[in-house]
């Protein structure tokens, strides 16, 4: 083997290794796009389904401080 033969097998060896790279890293920048959006997405859905759990408990807690105070009047009279 010449040293022109050595030459090219460490250029093709160093270009499979940086395109391979490039492609996980092209890859890993599309994932992290997608997930990016995705989680953005869930994490609008979990604040509304925050508020929604924040509010059913208001609501039960009203209805349960009006039933206790009609029950006191009740018991008083």
């Amino acid at each position: 083997m010449g040293p022109a033969m050595v030459g090219v097998l460490i250029a093709l060896a160093l270009g499979l290794a940086v395109g391979g790279a490039s492609e996980r890293a092209k890859r890993a920048r599309s994932d992290y796009r997608k997930t990016k959006t995705l989680v953005l997405g869930l994490r609008k859905v979990a604040w509304s389904e925050s508020i929604r759990g924040v509010r059913v408990t208001a609501i039960a807690g009203a209805l349960a401080l009006a039933l206790f105070l009609v029950m006191h009047t009740i018991g008083r009279s």
